[in-house]
């Protein structure tokens, strides 16, 4: 059966475009996870997912949504060890503290973090990061915590994946925690 690949925002055409031929240029069988991994060569926000096998209407064609960013459901991280890297936000998305192992996921010191805003530190080859990270913010403030994954070049520009989960006032009133872990390296 053929599946159905919708996008969003619908209002970018040029990433509607974009997944839409990547899509159509993968092997078949295709399936979600290698489709994301596409994706984020240009958009290293985005997620894939597939339509769950309950909301498809009885013989319908199934369906993945491919997202330029967006937010995950995941409960919060329970110790340290599992998120090892962390830094402090304030409310202007700025780095209050960063701790040595996320400086080392940035491949910075970490006092040259501080007071930077988180986008400064994304991948500058991707249209859309700037506005990407904004949009994860204002769901972020409406939700009080958040949690994505992204696709992070090291320096030498070999590929990684991380994962980040951010948590409002963990850290005191206006100090919001980001805990960080790598997915794949």
């Amino acid at each position: 059966m053929t599946t159905r690949l919708h996008t969003f925002p619908s209002s970018d055409p040029e990433f509607g475009s974009f997944a839409q031929e990547t899509w159509a240029g993968l092997p078949e069988p295709r399936n979600p996870a290698e489709l994301q991994q596409a994706l984020r060569a240009r958009y290293p926000a985005s997620v894939v997912t597939a339509q769950d096998e309950l909301a498809r209407h009885g013989s319908a064609q199934p369906v993945w949504y491919a997202f330029r960013s967006a937010t995950l459901t995941w409960q919060r991280p329970e110790s340290a060890e599992d998120w090892p890297a962390w830094a402090i936000l304030d409310d202007d998305r700025r780095f209050v503290e960063v701790n040595d192992e996320l400086a080392a996921i940035v491949e910075l010191p970490a006092a040259a973090m501080v007071g930077h805003h988180v986008e400064e530190f994304s991948n500058p080859a991707d249209p859309t990061i700037r506005e990407d990270i904004e949009r994860l913010w204002e769901d972020f403030v409406v939700r009080r915590s958040v949690a994505s994954t992204m696709r992070f070049n090291r320096a030498d520009g070999t590929l990684r994946e991380l994962a980040w989960w951010l948590e409002a006032n963990d850290a005191g009133p206006g100090r919001h925690r980001l805990s960080v872990r790598e997915l794949s390296s």
